[in-house]
């Protein structure tokens, strides 16, 4: 019975603590990009082009604006002057992607 319960927050009663809490809570939540080792760099770049030459389904897990995504598809572009490539009309910058999957 009690599962269905939610619980009560003592602290949202207290005005102004509100909007305090939520950034703390949003702060907690935010991811940050890690800093790549050359080994994975160089992977990512194989799969891409992998992906791009055979025109195959990839699954790639990039951060953006601190929020976790994943995207499946086909890469439609990669634009090496802008630094990010095309799946669904979704641009994903490379220095947001974690990791590819074929």
């Amino acid at each position: 019975m009690r599962k269905n319960m939610i619980k009560w927050k003592p602290f949202y009663s207290i005005p102004g603590l509100n909007k305090i809490i939520k950034e703390i809570e949003e702060e907690k939540n935010y991811k940050y990009v890690p800093s790549l080792s050359d080994d994975l760099i160089f992977d990512i770049n194989q799969k891409l082009t992998n992906s791009i030459e055979n025109k195959s389904n990839i699954s790639i897990k990039y951060i953006k604006n601190g929020m976790l995504y994943y995207k499946n598809g086909v890469i439609e572009k990669i634009d090496t002057i802008q630094k990010y490539i095309l799946i669904s009309n979704i641009r994903i910058y490379f220095n947001e992607i974690i990791k590819i999957d074929d």
